[in-house]
């Protein structure tokens, strides 16, 4: 079980496609390796990866509305913990996980997903209260919550012995249950854009996560921003490793912002290759570069977001998207698939 791949994708900056760029690598991943099971972890309030995977809007909304009503989610199953056995694991866990194909049928059959929801935010409270009770480690078994569900997916799974792969999509904040998600995850892909916001959140990232700070000089904040790092460290928990940083190719076309565009891509560059160099403990082993571009999908993202359709899927035609007719070009569709594929390469 310790082989397979557990992705985190993640920055602490909003806006960077963090739920986009884990559905396509997500769901091309799983159709370029149909030998292997291939899983999105939706720990994300919106939910909105799930709605996208179930069939798009309206049929995916639907859709993710009845598992939430039964609480076939990954908030379903902390509630249920919660009322029925706060220490252990339940002995339903994989029965958390429903196969993408059942409800869209443009998903790959080896398709999982861990459907995400709204009540995750209200679940914080309940993943603090454990974390805080007066047990042995209890902080620990709190943040483990995310991973009983993972390792229960993969142990039924054994038999058959197929690879899986997980993919992990969380909104920016670093909330208790995006430290779920860290410690279930092996490895972290970082999305983000040409910005200021971004190079912050990828600063913000290291210091989060590993107890990095990247800054020059020490804020009184840090050791707040440490705990997390301090709370693993002392319950001996091993932290995922970065593998990529996933450049969102979006620009403008005027003159000046085109060169303030360049300017942030190459300080994300330069951030990447002097953090990999000081810190190589915290990297996966790559060959080649860090930092991989991917075209912003625009409209092409509001076709796969509408639709529920897989990026190797879309033709040059036209979608209605609520009523309206909008066109996508092979000259969209091309760079993105060949960007998607060559970071599928790397994991």
């Amino acid at each position: 079980m310790s082989q397979n791949s557990k992705y985190l994708i993640w920055n602490n900056k909003g806006g960077v496609g963090k739920t986009f760029l884990t559905y396509v690598l997500a769901v091309e991943y799983a159709i370029q390796h149909p030998d292997e099971d291939i899983v999105v972890v939706d720990a994300c309030p919106q939910s909105n990866v799930s709605e996208m995977i179930l069939g798009g809007n309206g049929k995916g909304e639907e859709q993710l509305g009845k598992y939430r009503e039964n609480n076939v989610t990954i908030a379903g199953y902390i509630k249920e913990r919660y009322e029925k056995s706060r220490s252990n694991r339940l002995g339903t866990e994989a029965s958390y996980f429903v196969q993408a194909a059942t409800s869209n049928p443009n998903m790959p059959t080896n398709l999982f997903l861990l459907p995400g929801d709204v009540d995750l935010d209200i679940c914080s409270t309940i993943i603090n209260y454990l974390g805080n009770a007066p047990e042995r480690g209890a902080w620990k078994k709190s943040r483990y919550l995310l991973s009983d569900l993972i390792e229960s997916f993969e142990q039924k799974k054994e038999t058959n012995k197929r690879k899986q792969v997980f993919f992990i999509d969380c909104n920016p904040s670093f909330a208790n249950y995006t430290e779920m998600a860290v410690i279930a995850a092996n490895r972290v892909i970082v999305p983000c854009t040409a910005d200021a916001a971004s190079i912050r959140g990828i600063t913000n990232l290291f210091k989060l996560i590993f107890g990095v700070s990247l800054d020059a000089k020490y804020h009184l904040e840090d050791d707040i921003f440490m705990a997390f790092n301090a709370n693993a460290k002392d319950n001996a928990i091993v932290l995922p490793k970065v593998h990529l940083f996933v450049l969102n190719r979006s620009r403008s076309h005027l003159k000046d912002a085109a060169k303030a565009f360049q300017a942030h891509v190459d300080t994300i560059g330069k951030l990447a290759d002097k953090i990999s160099r000081e810190y190589p403990e915290l990297f996966t082993e790559l060959m080649g570069d860090r930092v991989c571009n991917v075209k912003d999908g625009n409209t092409l993202a509001s076709i796969m977001n509408h639709e529920g359709l897989p990026l190797s899927k879309l033709r040059q035609a036209k979608y209605t998207i609520y009523g309206n007719e909008t066109q996508a070009n092979n000259s969209q569709i091309t760079p993105l698939v060949e960007d998607v594929n060559n970071v599928i390469v790397t994991l």
